[in-house]
């Protein structure tokens, strides 16, 4: 059963839990997606693990508790990324969401599946850890909602929302880590981020945020 459909199966977790995550998608208005100043204008942001020093352009950023800053709105062409003064240059294209994700190995440079839909949110996974293809699982309703996602890679669904959800990050049938209470918020983006090495691995969630 895929995820689209069992999510239709859902007693939307409870009448409580959806009364809740609707009062919190009235005051999360950070979260929201925003209006562009541009037609053509590109969102980056940056994950780093650590308390590096983040600018993107000429503008200084700064990651929040799972390490993400928030997005950036920047024109399409070649963008400079600076992390502790070491440069990198990368190639935004118009109307795309992108993630300049820095691990151990070095800097990788993704597309996010954000797909700002007013009516649904967007689940975006980050496997930042050694697992060849981590799978996220509602147990809810015993069904995939992303599969097979590569080390240093991302993937993303959009689902109905406003939702609160349990998650399970799946190495084949075994759970590596769970993240309890996960919101969707309609109009809105939710990141999820796998981290850790064998013994040791740690799922976050948090909404996504933009820069004024």
């Amino acid at each position: 059963m895929t995820i689209r459909h069992a999510i239709r199966l859902l007693p939307l977790a409870g009448a409580s839990a959806l009364s809740l995550i609707a009062g919190a998608a009235l005051a999360q208005d950070d979260g929201l997606y925003p209006a562009p100043t541009a037609p053509d204008a590109a969102f980056l942001r940056v994950y780093t693990p650590g308390e590096e020093a983040i600018a993107v352009g000429d503008q200084t950023l700064q990651a929040g508790e799972i390490g993400f800053t928030p997005y950036l709105e920047v024109a399409p062409g070649p963008i400079t990324v600076s992390i502790d003064g070491e440069e990198t240059t990368v190639e935004a294209k118009a109307n795309t969401h992108y993630s300049y994700v820095v691990t151990a190995e070095g800097g990788e440079f993704l597309t996010d599946g954000v797909t700002g839909s007013p009516a649904q949110a967007d689940l975006v996974f980050y496997n930042l850890s050694d697992i060849a293809a981590v799978d996220v699982f509602v147990p809810s309703a015993n069904a995939v909602a992303i599969e097979g996602v590569a080390p240093k890679a991302t993937s993303a669904v959009a689902l109905r929302a406003p939702l609160t959800l349990d998650l399970q990050l799946r190495n084949g049938e075994e759970t590596v880590a769970d993240v309890a209470g996960v919101e969707l918020v309609r109009s809105a983006g939710t990141t999820v981020v796998l981290t850790g090495e064998p013994g040791a691995y740690e799922a976050q969630a948090e909404l996504n945020t933009y820069a004024e």
